[in-house]
Formats: structure tokens, C-alpha cells, sequence
């Protein structure tokens, strides 16, 4: 059974159209009318019943109920009609228009629907139904054009037009349309499904964090980030110190803010489920082709927000004997700064505005530490 995450939600949707198509097949294969209602009837129920039992959620088999219904209501109309009607395919036609009014129905009720079965539910519930009625707009669009379709071709076949009529295109036109747009739908969300996860799978999640550090849930970094400020992340930044200079370098320039600008050349997004310290060593890594001698020291938390951010900041020092110590590979393009000279030009805005919050800490705290020890 799917299992109770997005991709098994989703997965039930398109599966709830299977007795559909299973009911189109033996209509047109098999002989016995009860059977040809009874196999698609039952596997819609068995569907509905153990997605049910295994899922937390009811709502997201409610494909298997609209073929259930589609195909119960079509036996009684067979039963009433048989008696007057020659024609199997007059039944087929009847059980589109019955999935056309279903679907429509809950196309109309949406909002009752999301209040009712999404309320106080989290982001996968939401995001699975709103995947739901992109699928049921896709039905409906289909199930109108083929209706229609089947209009003016029996429209056409009883007038003086004469077009094509025999039993293989009645075939084509009740049956193998429908078919096709079932195995479509099924296709095509299964290729959605599958480039949406693939795309997941390389997305890194941050974790949502109140001021105190206290983690409420996670959200994508691309999305989060397209959101500005709306939710909170842990920032990790390490400061590189030799002796009493600091290295600073500028900014890249597709960063979310203070692009261009000095600063430390470490800083990296803690993404969910990761320890502050991995964290750190992995900027460190990432910007230093691998060097593995880190010292790391904490040396402060903090808020910090802007216009364009919300972050609870962790910063930390790594001392280093000297220039040569750095593996330079083109992302280390900085200098060591003196505290006179970043003192001399700090009125000219050329540093990150955390950094410029920060220096006065790390001017008292640790670079005139480090002197006084020299």
C-alpha cells in the first residue's frame, strides 16, 4: 500500500482510475455483462477500503470512490435500459457523463472540501489535494471534449452526412478514446510525480526556528528563500583569525543580501537535521578544497533581520598560523585584515552588515585576545 507521504498520496489518485480503464477493456473483451461490471466494481471498493485502513488520511481515495460510484450507477442503468437499448456503447457514454458529473461535483465543492479533510492538517495534505484537482480539471476537460466528440459523431451518422461507420470506429470512438485518456492521465502524472521528486531530492531543507532556537518544522531552501523573511533559519558563519587579523573577502554576488560586500568567506545555511559544528566544518570544507585542520571555537549567537532575511546566527572562530595555510583554489580571494584597517574604512560601507555588527565583539573578544597573547 502507498505509503502516508506525498508521493504515496498522489500515487492513490492515479490509481483510483485503474478500475476505470479495467471497466473499458472487458466492456468491449468480455462477454458477460456482470462480469464486465463486477471486477472494476469490486477492486474500486477493495482500493478504497484498504487505502482507508492504511492511510491517516480518507480523503485521497476518493478516485476510487468516484469509479465506484461511476460503475454501481452504470450496472442499475444497464439493468433498467437493457430491455430498450441494443447498444453497449450507449452504456459506456452514460458512465462518462456519470464521471463527468462526479468530478464536476467535486470540482464545485473544493472549498468545502479542503476546509473539511485539510484543516489542521500539514503541508503534505495540502500539497497532495491541490496535486488532486490539477488531475480532476485534466478529467473534466477530456471527459467534456470526448462527450462532445460523441455528439457529432452520432449527430453526423444520422443525417444525410455520411461519414465513416462501422463497428471498429464505434470501437475507436466509445472505447479506445476513453482508454487513451485514462492511460495519459496515469502517464502523465507518474511523470510529474517522478520529475517533482527527482527535483525534491536535490533540494536542501532548512529547518523553521523560533529566536530560541527551538525547531518547529522544515521547508525547502528555494522556496524559503523566494519568501524572504517569513520564516526563521540557522546561519552558520565562522570567522578565519590569524594571529589579530581577520580574513575577509567580498560577498558573491547572487547572495540574498550584502552582495559584493566584505565578510567572512564562511557562512552557510544549517539545513535540517544537521549539528551546528558539522555545519561549520562544512563551509569550512566547501570553501577550503577540504582542509581538515579546523579549530573551531563558538564564539556567539544572535538575531539577526533585515528587509530581506530572518536568521538566528551562529558564529565561530578558526584560528590559522598564517596566509600560506590556506589552500587557495579560487574561492579564497581575500585578505587578512588588521583591526586598524577595517577601523579606517568602516565608514565607507564596504562590509556585510552582520559583519559590522559583529566586530566589535570579535574585536574585544578574540582579536585583542590573540594579541595580547603575541
Amino acid at each position: 500500500m502507498p505509503k502516508n507521504t506525498i508521493k504515496g498520496f498522489s500515487l492513490c489518485t492515479t490509481m483510483g482510475l485503474l478500475p476505470l480503464l479495467i471497466f473499458y477493456i472487458l466492456i468491449e473483451t468480455v462477454g458477460n455483462e456482470i462480469v464486465v461490471f463486477a471486477i472494476p466494481f469490486v477492486l474500486s471498493v477493495t482500493g478504497d477500503f484498504l487505502y482507508r485502513y492504511f492511510s491517516v488520511s480518507k480523503i485521497f481515495s476518493i478516485s476510487f470512490v468516484v469509479s465506484a460510484i461511476s460503475i454501481g450507477t452504470t450496472f442499475v442503468f444497464w439493468t433498467i435500459s437493457k430491455r430498450y437499448v441494443d447498444s453497449e456503447y450507449i452504456t459506456v457514454a452514460f458512465a462518462e457523463i456519470v464521471i463527468f458529473t462526479l468530478y464536476s461535483i467535486i470540482s464545485i465543492n473544493k472549498t468545502f472540501i479542503k476546509s473539511r479533510f485539510t484543516h489542521k492538517k500539514g503541508l503534505l495534505h495540502k500539497t497532495v489535494l491541490h496535486e488532486f484537482y490539477h488531475m480532476v480539471k485534466i478529467i473534466q476537460l477530456l471527459s467534456a471534449f470526448h462527450l462532445f466528440f460523441i455528439l457529432l459523431y452520432k449527430y453526423f451518422n444520422n443525417t444525410d452526412i455520411n461519414i465513416l461507420h462501422t463497428s471498429a470506429v464505434d470501437t475507436v470512438v466509445y472505447i479506445g478514446v476513453p482508454v487513451f485518456f485514462i492511460i495519459f492521465i496515469i502517464v502523465y502524472e507518474a511523470v510529474k510525480r517522478s520529475l517533482i521528486f527527482t527535483r525534491l531530492s536535490k533540494e536542501e531543507w532548512l529547518p523553521i526556528i523560533t529566536p530560541k532556537g527551538e525547531v518547529t518544522g522544515r521547508i525547502a531552501k528555494s522556496v524559503s528563500l523566494n519568501m524572504k523573511n517569513k520564516f526563521m533559519h540557522p546561519v552558520v558563519r565562522v570567522a578565519l583569525i590569524s594571529g589579530d587579523q581577520i580574513y575577509l573577502q567580498n560577498r558573491s554576488v547572487n547572495d540574498v543580501f550584502d552582495a559584493g560586500k566584505l565578510d567572512y568567506p564562511f557562512e552557510k545555511y544549517m539545513l535540517f537535521s544537521h549539528e551546528i559544528n558539522l555545519a561549520a566544518r562544512n563551509s569550512i570544507t566547501r570553501m577550503m578544497n577540504g582542509y581538515d585542520d579546523a579549530d573551531l571555537k563558538f564564539i556567539l549567537k544572535y538575531t539577526f533581520e533585515n528587509e530581506k532575511t530572518k536568521r538566528l546566527i551562529f558564529l565561530f572562530a578558526m584560528n590559522v598560523p598564517d596566509m600560506n595555510s590556506i589552500k587557495k583554489d579560487g574561492r579564497m580571494t581575500g585578505k587578512f585584515w588588521t583591526i586598524k584597517q577595517i577601523e579606517e574604512n568602516f565608514k565607507d560601507e564596504i562590509f556585510g552588515e552582520c559583519f559590522e555588527m559583529e566586530f566589535e565583539y570579535m574585536k574585544n573578544v578574540v582579536l585583542n585576545a590573540e594579541k595580547d597573547k603575541s
